[in-house]
C-alpha cells in the first residue's frame, strides 16, 4: 500500500482506493480505531487528487456500505452530482445534518437525489420544501417513504391552490389528513366550476348541485357541513308540529321569538328555509338585516310578519329600530321576489367549504390573477 501511495498515476491511486475501501468492508474486524482514522484520512486526500471516474466508482462502492467512513462519504456527497448521486440516494451513513448541508449549498440535482432516499426524515423534508423548487417538492411528495410535519403538508396544500403540479402527488399520499384532502377537493371543484361557466352555457345552480354532490360522494359526506347544528337537539317531528299549530307558520315564529326562545326560533326558521343554525344566527343579528329579509322572503312570509320578526331580532340585539330603518328594510323586502330569494337561499344551503372555494376563485379572477384562479383546472 505504501508503494501504491508513492505512485502518482491514476491506476495506482484507483487500486489504492479500492484496497482501503475493501478494508472498511470487513465489518471493522481488520482495522483498529486508529488505523481506521488513518485510512479515512488517506482516502480523503486521495479523493481530492483522482479523476472523476475514480471518484464515481468509489462513491458507488461506499453508497451501500454501512461501515463506510462518514467524513469521506460526506465529502463525496458534496462532490459534483455524477459522484454524489449514489451517496445521496443510498448511503445510510449520512446524518440529517449532512443531508441538510448538501440541500442548502449544492445544486437542484443534489436535492433531487436526496428526495429519492429510502427514508426521508421530517427535518430533511422541511429543508427540501424550503428550497421552493417545484420539481424537488413534487419528487419528495411522490416518495412514499418521505415523512412530513403536519404544518409542512398544510403549507403544501395551500400552495397547491396555485401550483397544480403539487395536487396529484398530495392527494395520492396516505398521510394527507381528510381535512386537507377535503380542502383541496373543494377548490379544485370551484376552479372547474369557474371554467365551465366561462366556456359553456349551463345553469349555474344545476352545476353547483352536481359539483357539490360529486365532492360529497368522494369525501363520504351525506350533506353540507354543520347541516344539523343546534337543530339536532330538537326532534324534527316536534318542529313540524309547532309549524302546523298555526294557520300561518309566520305567526308561530313571531310568538316564539316574542317569548325569547331564540334557539327554537332558529330551529323553526331553519326547518322552513333549510339553512344551517349557525348561518341563521348570523343573519338574525347582522346590522343591516338584508340576509334575514332574504331568508324570510324565500318562504314567502307576509311583510307584516317579517317586520315583526325584524323588530324583535333588533330588540334582542339591543340595537332598537329607527322608523327610517324599518321603512328601508320593508321596502327592500318588497323589492325582492320570492324566486330570487329562494335562489339565494339555495346557494346559502351549500357546503360552506364549497362557497369559500368559489369565493377564493372569484377574488383571484377579479384581482387579475387569472393564472392563479385557473391553476387547478389542468388536474381536474
Amino acid at each position: 500500500m505504501l508503494e501504491l501511495a508513492r505512485d502518482k498515476s491514476n491506476t495506482s491511486r484507483e487500486i489504492l482506493l479500492a484496497t482501503i475501501t475493501d478494508l472498511f468492508a470487513e465489518t471493522g474486524q481488520i482495522l483498529s480505531e486508529s488505523e481506521r482514522v488513518l485510512s479515512e484520512d488517506i482516502l480523503r486526500r486521495l479523493v481530492e487528487d483522482v479523476e472523476v471516474t475514480v471518484r464515481q466508482a468509489l462513491a458507488e462502492r461506499l453508497s451501500g456500505l454501512d461501515t463506510a467512513p462518514r467524513r469521506l462519504v460526506a465529502t463525496l456527497a458534496s462532490d459534483e452530482i455524477g459522484v454524489a448521486m449514489p451517496i445521496l440516494m443510498r448511503s445510510k451513513v449520512l446524518r440529517d445534518a449532512d443531508l441538510i448541508e448538501v440541500i442548502r449549498h449544492k445544486s437542484m440535482e443534489h436535492r433531487l437525489a436526496v428526495t429519492m432516499r429510502d427514508s426521508v426524515s421530517r427535518d430533511v423534508s422541511d429543508s427540501l420544501v424550503e428550497s421552493g423548487e417545484e420539481s424537488v417538492v413534487v419528487a419528495l411528495l411522490q416518495n412514499e417513504a418521505a415523512n412530513f410535519r403536519p404544518a409542512t403538508l398544510t403549507r403544501l396544500v395551500d400552495e397547491s391552490q396555485t401550483n397544480l403540479a403539487y395536487q396529484g402527488p398530495l392527494l395520492d399520499r396516505d398521510d394527507l389528513s381528510p381535512a386537507l384532502a377535503a380542502r383541496m377537493y373543494w377548490w379544485v371543484s370551484a376552479a372547474l366550476r369557474a371554467h365551465i361557466l366561462e366556456h359553456y352555457d349551463v345553469d349555474a345552480a344545476a352545476l353547483d348541485d352536481a359539483m357539490e354532490a360529486a365532492v360529497h360522494d368522494v369525501l363520504g359526506l351525506e350533506g353540507g357541513a354543520d347541516a344539523a347544528g343546534d337543530e339536532s337537539a330538537l326532534n324534527v317531528g316536534t318542529l313540524d308540529e309547532l309549524l302546523a299549530m298555526s294557520e300561518v307558520a309566520g305567526n308561530r315564529l313571531v310568538a316564539v321569538l316574542r317569548d325569547g326562545e331564540v334557539t327554537l326560533f332558529q330551529a323553526l326558521l331553519g326547518k322552513q328555509t333549510g339553512l344551517r343554525p349557525t348561518l341563521l344566527k348570523r343573519l338574525m343579528f347582522e346590522s343591516g338585516g338584508e340576509g334575514l329579509a332574504i331568508a324570510c322572503r324565500s318562504v314567502d312570509m307576509p311583510p307584516k310578519i317579517f317586520s315583526a320578526i325584524y323588530r324583535l331580532t333588533r330588540a334582542a340585539s339591543d340595537e332598537g329600530v329607527a322608523r327610517g330603518d324599518l321603512v328601508r328594510i320593508t321596502s327592500l323586502y318588497l323589492d325582492i321576489t320570492p324566486d330570487l330569494a329562494r335562489e339565494a337561499v339555495r346557494n346559502w344551503r351549500r357546503d360552506p367549504n364549497y362557497l369559500w372555494a368559489i369565493k377564493q376563485v372569484m377574488e383571484a379572477t377579479k384581482s387579475g390573477d387569472v393564472e392563479g384562479a385557473r391553476a387547478t383546472l389542468q388536474s381536474a
